[in-house]
């Protein structure tokens, strides 16, 4: 019984680096095809209005407030661009603090940086790792060295 779950223990923490390391190749592919390399804490100057997208027409809206976002590149260039999304109420106050991602080459182009489905995985992959390495490491150190069983 205790070999099994020494056993056990091997295939867990093999299981864990196996993961995480695939966390890691996944954010590397991530990282390398993003666009928006550049990283930036923008601050709203300005909500400036401005006619809807097509869901707001849609849903009656006549009028959006676009953010004005303003941020320093890594160039050292001070950038103060409108973002492209809108909405009504406005989804920003002016004065707040706004993590983005920008184009190094075109720091006008820049996005939210907020999470998306490929940062989620990539998460889940390090803590599926994280938690076979401990799992692992556990069963190794209560049945291998044979404190328990």
């Amino acid at each position: 019984m205790s070999r099994m779950l020494e056993n056990a223990s091997e295939v867990f923490f093999v299981l864990g680096i196996l993961l995480t390391i695939a966390g890691v190749i996944f954010r590397e592919i991530r990282r390398a095809k993003d666009p928006y390399k550049g990283r930036a804490v923008a601050t709203v100057v300005e909500l400036s209005p401005g006619k809807p997208d097509k869901a707001g027409k849609e849903a009656g809206v006549h009028d959006y407030y676009y953010p004005v976002m303003s941020f320093y590149a890594s160039s050292g260039r001070l950038i103060r661009e409108r973002y492209r999304k809108g909405s009504n109420p406005p989804a920003f106050r002016v004065g707040e603090k706004v993590p983005i991602r920008y184009d190094v080459q075109k720091p006008e182009r820049f996005t939210l940086n907020h999470p998306g489905r490929e940062e989620r995985m990539e998460y889940l992959l390090y803590m599926a790792g994280l938690f076979f390495l401990l799992a692992g490491g556990s069963c190794y150190l209560l049945f291998g060295l044979r404190i328990l069983g």
